[in-house]
Formats: C-alpha cells, sequence, structure tokens
C-alpha cells in the first residue's frame, strides 16, 4: 500500500467507514448494507455530538439584551441543519453565540447568516476572528476598519502579514464601498474600540479654520452579515493597535480622539481629591 493509499483510507474511514479497494475484499468483511448502516450511524452520532456540544456553549452565554419574541422553528432547523456537521472548536464557538443571540433577539440573525457561516471553510473562520480584532465601532453600533496605511502595517504585525480585506470583501462580509470620515463634518462623532471609547474632535473647538481639517480618512464598514458574524466572535483586543493607529491620524490628519472617561473613572477622580487635605 502507498503513502497515498493510507492516507486516502485514513481520511475516509472516520466518515464512510472502513474503505475496502475491491468487491471480492468488500464480500469477505462485510455487506455493503452493514456497511452504509454502520457509516449512517457514525455520521449521526458524530453530528449529536456536534450539536450537543454547541448548545452546551450556548446554553452559558449571557446576551446583552432580551426580548419576547419567538424564535422560530425553519430558524432553528436551518441552524441545526447546517451546525451539525462542524467539529472545528473556534467554529462552534461562533456558531454557539450566534444561537444565543438569536434566542434572546430573534430579530438580529438572519438565515443568510447562517448560510454565510456554513460556507466559510475554517481558516476563514479564524481569520476573521482576528479581523474583528482590528474593528472599530460607531455610534450606531456598526463596526468598521480604518482604510489607511496604518491600518494594513498594524494588522501586518500582529497577525503575521496576513490582511483578508479584500477577501472578506468578496465574500460579503465587509462593504466594498470607501466611506469618507471628515473631520470638520464629524466633529463629535464617538467611535469606540472594545471598552474604550472616543469622541471625535477638531484641535479647535471654536469652529476656526483649522489647517488640514477637510482632509478625510476612509473606513470600511461590515455589511449586515459580516455585522451579525462579528457579534458572534471573541475577537482578542489590541490596544497597542488602537493606540498607534489614533497617534498616526491625528498627526496627519489634524483631529483627535479624545478618551472618554468611564464612570468608574470619573467617580475615581472626583473621589480622590476630596480624600486630600486642602493645605
Amino acid at each position: 500500500m502507498t503513502k497515498y493509499d493510507q492516507k486516502f483510507a485514513a481520511t475516509l474511514e472516520p466518515v464512510i467507514g472502513t474503505y475496502t479497494l475491491t468487491p471480492q475484499e468488500s464480500s469477505q468483511s462485510s455487506s455493503l448494507e452493514d456497511r452504509a448502516r454502520l457509516r449512517i450511524t457514525g455520521r449521526d452520532l458524530a453530528r449529536q455530538q456536534n450539536i450537543e456540544r454547541i448548545v452546551g456553549l450556548a446554553a452559558v452565554e449571557s446576551p446583552d439584551s432580551l426580548n419576547d419574541s419567538p424564535a422560530t422553528r425553519d430558524w432553528l432547523n436551518q441552524f441545526f441543519d447546517y451546525a451539525q456537521d462542524v467539529a472545528d472548536v473556534n467554529t462552534q464557538q461562533v456558531w454557539a453565540r450566534l444561537l444565543a443571540i438569536y434566542v434572546a433577539n430573534p430579530d438580529t440573525v438572519f438565515k443568510r447568516t447562517l448560510i454565510a457561516l456554513h460556507q466559510m471553510d475554517v481558516w476563514e473562520v479564524k481569520a476573521f476572528i482576528e479581523y474583528c480584532s482590528f474593528a472599530f465601532v460607531l455610534d450606531s453600533g456598526w463596526r468598521f476598519v480604518f482604510e489607511e496605511a496604518i491600518t494594513r502595517r498594524e494588522m501586518w504585525g500582529y497577525v503575521q502579514g496576513q490582511d483578508y480585506t479584500q477577501h472578506f470583501i468578496n465574500i460579503g462580509l465587509i462593504s466594498p464601498e470607501l466611506i469618507n470620515m471628515r473631520p470638520k463634518a464629524t466633529r463629535g462623532m464617538k467611535i469606540s474600540y472594545f471598552a474604550k471609547e472616543y469622541d471625535l474632535v477638531l484641535p479647535d473647538e471654536t469652529g476656526a479654520k483649522v489647517e488640514g481639517s477637510e482632509i478625510s480618512f476612509g473606513y470600511r464598514k461590515f455589511t449586515a452579515t459580516g455585522q451579525q458574524l462579528a457579534k458572534a466572535v471573541n475577537a482578542r483586543i489590541y490596544y497597542g493597535y488602537a493606540r498607534n493607529l489614533i497617534r498616526t491620524l491625528e498627526a496627519q490628519r489634524n483631529v483627535q480622539f479624545k478618551l472618554r472617561e468611564t464612570e468608574e473613572e470619573a467617580f475615581l477622580r472626583q473621589l480622590i481629591p476630596s480624600l486630600v487635605p486642602a493645605i
């Protein structure tokens, strides 16, 4: 048996059972009906294990919001038709979070989002999870990535030279439309990177003309499908990336990203001076 024969048999055995090369070998080992029964039983057991793992992961999720809208049976049927063959752990987690989000808010996960995830290879799911680490969020809650040279340099540094922007545009997760964010027109707009929130302001808040204030910078929004999938992934936080990108934009575009205080930080700032005795 060649190395290819060995690999071929080892690859197919988990799916169709023991592979035999000739009808004679087949008749000596077991009947066609027996092998079919074993294959179907093995497949169904694997599918049940996948479903139960995904349901178990979804059961311990805590969605941000909850409404009274009921889940629909056809959505759930389609979900499990697709999810039952997902064995990769990272991809199972995405399916589980989608299920949790849908149960909590049935109007927020579309069937076409299930189709898109079903069609993604494991490497694409992993790459999309990494890609979401570079996304900012608009006031509306919509995710976007800055279309700037500094963004690509930072991506290359964190994910070993991979930039999947064009790929995710091609498969419908990122909008092909490049939007220009004009600092003067968007004065006061808030964006966030995970827990950190920033106000977009011009250096001169009096409204006087500031050199370079009309310069814009580009960004691309996630599509509806990309947005829903992004809510279901557990992306890593790269605060160094956000800091470097913001510093570069501030230096090049005469715009400032003013970091907002959290409620806890504001409370501590007010509390600490009161604890210091007046001199």
